[in-house]
């Protein structure tokens, strides 16, 4: 036998469908939807995904956040005029013997940071992929707060937790004495 399915929760689907139909066949007709700003978009998923990162809930959901934020954020870092971190990865790469173009290291990096994993599944992709989640979500994260200090500064609570925890588990003494050592020309660019 058939569970009987509720009338109301019929009738409210029709309703929504019809609804949506109108919207379809008038195309002129105003939505009232709200407008966001791009930065606010970013900023909250990056916040939600350091958010999550922290409490160590969904390392996919980590990453799939931080990969969204860090493509909003490098259109606003180059309409800004500063560098993202695509660019100033690219510059370290040259300074080894490597000239990448943007684009394909971009792809590149949206690879080693498992962003194109969860974003993409081509013909030729396994389905079954091995990733170390955990580390690859700290990547995610810490690019697109590089990204995100760049542009607005370290004074957003979830920013200082984040660099909190990151001096914590990453040693950031011995990570300062590394930066220390790296030349001024491979340096990221000041403002």
């Amino acid at each position: 036998m058939r569970p009987r399915t509720c009338p109301l929760l019929l009738r409210a689907a029709a309703t929504r469908a019809h609804w949506y139909i109108w919207l379809i066949q008038k195309p002129g007709v105003p939505r009232h939807m709200p407008t966001f700003h791009k930065s606010d978009i970013a900023r909250t998923q990056l916040e939600t995904a350091v958010d999550i990162f922290l409490k160590g809930f969904s390392y996919h959901s980590v990453i799939t956040l931080a990969g969204a934020a860090s493509g909003i954020l490098d259109g606003l870092l180059l309409t800004a005029g500063k560098e993202p971190f695509i660019d100033y990865a690219r510059r370290y790469a040259e300074q080894h013997g490597q000239t990448p173009g943007r684009v394909k290291f971009a792809h590149f990096i949206d690879k080693t940071h498992g962003i194109s994993s969860h974003k993409h599944m081509y013909e030729t992709d396994e389905d079954p992929i091995e990733l170390d989640v955990e580390d690859l979500a700290r990547r995610a994260v810490s690019r697109a707060v590089v990204e995100y200090i760049t542009l607005y500064g370290e004074e957003e609570p979830f920013v200082k937790l984040f660099l909190q925890w990151s001096w914590v588990t990453q040693d950031g003494p011995e990570e300062m004495k590394r930066y220390a050592e790296v030349p001024p020309k491979i340096r990221p660019k000041a403002e």
